[in-house]
């Protein structure tokens, strides 16, 4: 009996790309899904579950397409962990998560403490302004702005046309901005 494509054993060039878009897009990947999330474990998992899916389909994806099909993915997987909590009470939050949050100062161990404190607070009120977002702004958002991916590249991760994203990303750029002035009293 032939075996299927997706029973195929990949070619070393093949898995080569895959080692490298597991290097180059894991971290970005998990901090996507840890922010649509909310929730770093959670992210973990979907990250690798969205790793796992594209080594099952090694054959019939093309390694130009790993990054987008990968966030797609891992969207797709977020927003079933979305649906499936929404009426769920969350009793338990990790408040803290600084080793996973780009915003931090890289020089924050030299800082005074005051500006430490400043920039917590921003980092913070950021990290906040995020999570208010509506779901489908904040994809539009974490994936341009955080992730820098391009429209045409966030389009094809959120199933949608460029022209959605545009305008999803001009409303959560506009909500973001503030809900941040909020945030931060100045």
């Amino acid at each position: 009996m032939a075996q299927s494509n997706t029973d195929a054993q990949p070619d070393p060039v093949t898995m080569v790309a895959y080692h490298r878009a597991l290097a180059e897009h894991a971290d970005s990947l998990k901090a996507y899904a840890g922010r649509l999330l909310g929730d770093a474990v959670a992210a973990e998992d979907v990250a690798q579950d969205a790793f796992l899916a594209l080594y099952r389909h090694l054959n019939q994806v093309p390694a130009a397409a790993y990054r987008p099909w990968l966030f797609r993915v891992a969207r797709n997987l977020c927003l079933d962990q979305l649906r499936r909590r929404k009426f769920k009470m969350s009793l338990f939050r990790d408040l803290e998560r600084d080793d996973e949050n780009p915003f931090t100062p890289a020089d924050a161990s030299s800082c005074q403490p005051d500006s430490l404190a400043e920039a917590r607070e921003a980092q913070n009120a950021i990290e906040a302004a995020i999570r208010e977002l509506p779901t489908k702004f904040r994809e539009a958002f974490l994936l341009c702005e955080v992730e820098g991916m391009s429209y045409e590249d966030a389009a094809a991760v959120m199933g949608c046309p460029v022209k959605t994203v545009s305008t999803r990303l001009f409303r959560a750029r506009q909500r973001f901005a503030s809900l941040v002035s909020r945030l931060i009293k100045v």
